[in-house]
């Protein structure tokens, strides 16, 4: 049967499908993907045994297409023995043919005539003390070493994420792998400036890790070095009215009140509220200790409990332990805000407490401080985003009590 949303595969505005079909053969069950295209207003259809010839093939069908080289998938059938030829010769290296010309191009450019091989093996020659390995195999021990150091679980999931898609995409020797690879790969993803330089950051961990065990050169910059930053001009902060706000605490349950409350009255971030136990909580005197090890920068620091936000933290008092147990716990308070129609732009909690707290308190250094930011960055994304009496609206939201104690509704 075949997918109902196919595989995009995008270069420039030129976009090239793959669709996946299965179908059995003698009681065994196969899948193909076809890769569709137009040439000359026509609709052409190539297909691939896996997933990553079917990449590759449209990734090279992108590019010519898009640079207006159509004519050179018209080819005589020598030529197309040939480039049939190229591509099985590449296919167990994972590098595009494109890209492999481009590379042996500017090679010979630098050889003044000297064989590319002869240069080649002199190279290998001075660095035989190199380890040969797959960038699968590097990513799966550079992953276990982090595993062992005992990072935290969100930075292990960042690397998995990120690693993993790379090696899928680089069957060959970390060694083989260039920056110009790197780069395209990475334009390849579709994502933005900031996804893009995250990405771009743990595979450029991954590479010094691997210099450091021998599979790269020592001594020398790793290709990954050499790839560039995108620009990130950073984009609109966004933030929750009081209004809004005292929307989303009063219909909140209680366990989803809690990291809303955390957030937009204390600022903490979504993984340090993750990572927060009960005994981190100086009641008497009326602050968070967010050690160093639970904070995004390692550094030690105190948030103040304001007035509100010890109404919220009230019925907790004398509890032990974490506050949440997994990530699932959290991700499920955002799912009930946004089931409420509420808009979730990212980080809006903490936005919302740095505008109103900078309102508020008009002290730059301060509030920094209980967020573990730099003042330049919060003159520059929060001044003047609103004003005293905005300020005293949001921390003014706080439950309503019944004599029991138990929260029926809210106030603001």
């Amino acid at each position: 049967m075949k997918s109902k949303e196919p595989i995009k595969v995008k270069v420039g505005n030129t976009v090239v499908k793959i669709y996946r079909d299965s179908y059995k053969k003698n009681s065994s069950n196969y899948e193909r993907y076809s890769i569709a295209y137009y040439l000359d207003g026509k609709r052409k259809i190539e297909t691939r045994s896996t997933e990553s010839e079917a990449r590759t093939r449209a990734h090279e069908l992108a590019t010519q297409i898009a640079r207006g080289q159509v004519n050179v998938l018209s080819l005589t059938n020598s030529d197309r023995d040939s480039y049939i030829a190229a591509l099985n010769l590449l296919q167990p290296l994972g590098v595009p043919l494109h890209a492999a010309i481009e590379e042996y191009v500017a090679a010979r450019q630098h050889l003044h005539g000297e064989s590319l091989l002869s240069a080649v093996k002199e190279h290998a020659a001075r660095q035989h003390h190199v380890i040969e390995k797959k960038v699968s195999e590097v990513v799966s021990e550079f992953i276990s070493s982090k595993e062992r150091d005992g990072l935290s679980l969100r930075y292990l999931q960042t690397l998995r994420s990120h690693l993993n898609r790379f090696a899928g995409a680089f069957h060959t020797n970390i060694g083989s792998v260039t920056a110009r690879l790197i780069g395209d790969w990475l334009n390849a993803q579709g994502v933005g400036p900031r996804a893009r330089n995250n990405l771009r950051l743990s595979i450029i961990t991954l590479f010094h890790w691997a210099r450091a065990q021998g599979y790269l050169p020592k001594g020398q910059p790793t290709e990954a070095d050499d790839v560039s930053r995108a620009k990130d001009r950073g984009g609109k902060i966004e933030i929750f009215t009081p209004k809004q706000m005292a929307s989303i605490m009063k219909n909140a349950p209680a366990d989803h009140a809690l990291y809303f409350a955390l957030g937009a009255f204390a600022g903490l971030r979504r993984a340090e509220i993750e990572r927060l136990e009960w005994q981190d909580f100086n009641f008497e005197r009326e602050h968070i200790t967010v050690a160093a090890h639970k904070a995004k920068t390692a550094t030690r620091r105190l948030v103040p409990i304001q007035p509100n936000l010890m109404q919220w933290l009230a019925p907790y008092r004398g509890r032990r332990g974490r506050l949440f147990k997994t990530r699932r716990d959290t991700d499920a308070a955002i799912a009930f805000a946004k089931e409420q129609g509420i808009d979730w732009p990212d980080n809006a909690l903490r936005h919302s407490y740095a505008t109103y707290r900078l309102a508020a308190i008009s002290d730059t250094a301060r509030v920094a401080l209980e967020m573990g930011n730099s003042p330049q960055k919060l003159m520059t994304n929060y001044r003047e985003l609103a004003d005293e009496k905005d300020a005293a609206a949001w921390f003014a939201i706080a439950p309503e009590q019944e004599p029991q104690g138990k929260v029926v509704q809210f106030r603001n």
